[in-house]
């Protein structure tokens, strides 16, 4: 949300956080294939941007020197949502090809937002078919995958083996949840299905109403220092608990406990 509505703010906040990569969650694809960015509209069923049109500068401005952001994913899916099973059915009706709903707005997506990947959050539909010709589909587009995993271990698997054989690189992130329902997921078990991948060790900061949950920036530094060898980095859920509960620690707090538990 805020990386949406936040306007400058946020934006400069994130350029100097010391985060790397920014994850524009979450996009929600309709059965007409129209969209929306949590609860705002921004592609309509023919296929025009209905968006924020400053949004798109304060993306590019994200990005542009002296930033520690180099990478912006889009993320896809969510707990509960129909975004998953609404692509395996437009790709059973219209296909990946460049005349499809799918590919014109994915196409657009990359316009407007500067994504160079997309980041899949399915925690529902689990089509390994579907999947993986909508990752062929991004690959075309030049977007690199992100995976985003907490469970249904054979559904990833075959996911990234049948992407991999078609498409080597193509997938070259996994985000492995170790929060909320996958906060008892080891990435020493994970990384044995991802070729060469390690995963990046996901953990949430403080939140909640009184900001009581999670974990504060030492706590998250101890946790990625105990999996240091076992993963690629380590990365933060959620932004909107991080400005909530500012008092236990910053963004950059938090990307530095990130980076010094790598050490």
């Amino acid at each position: 949300g805020p990386f949406y509505s936040g306007g400058n703010e946020v934006i400069d906040d994130l350029r100097n956080s010391g985060f790397n990569t920014v994850i524009l969650w979450t996009i929600h694809i309709d059965e007409d294939g129209s969209m929306n960015l949590n609860d705002q509209s921004i592609i309509d069923k023919n296929g025009n941007y209905i968006g924020d049109p400053e949004w798109k500068n304060r993306l590019i401005r994200l990005q542009e020197e002296p930033s520690s952001v180099e990478r912006i994913e889009i993320g896809v899916g969510a707990w509960g949502a129909k975004s998953w099973e609404n692509i395996k059915n437009l790709i059973a009706s219209e296909g990946i090809g460049s005349d499809t709903k799918l590919y014109k707005a994915f196409l657009l997506l990359q316009e407007i937002t500067g994504a160079a990947a997309v980041n899949y959050d399915d925690e529902v539909t689990f089509d390994v078919e579907s999947t993986v010709q909508f990752s062929l589909m991004l690959d075309n587009l030049g977007y690199k995958i992100g995976l985003c995993p907490y469970n249904e271990v054979a559904y990833w698997k075959s996911v990234y083996e049948q992407v991999e054989a078609k498409k080597p690189g193509a997938i070259d992130r996994v985000y492995l949840q170790c929060y909320a329902g996958g906060n008892k997921n080891l990435p020493s078990q994970w990384n044995q299905y991802f070729g060469d991948i390690k995963v990046s060790y996901g953990l949430w900061s403080k939140n909640g109403g009184d900001c009581k949950q999670g974990d504060n920036p030492d706590e998250i530094k101890k946790k990625i220092a105990t999996q240091k060898e076992n993963i690629s980095g380590g990365f933060i859920w959620l932004y909107d608990d991080n400005q909530k509960c500012q008092a236990y620690g910053s963004t950059s707090s938090y990307a530095k406990a990130i980076n010094e538990g790598l050490k």
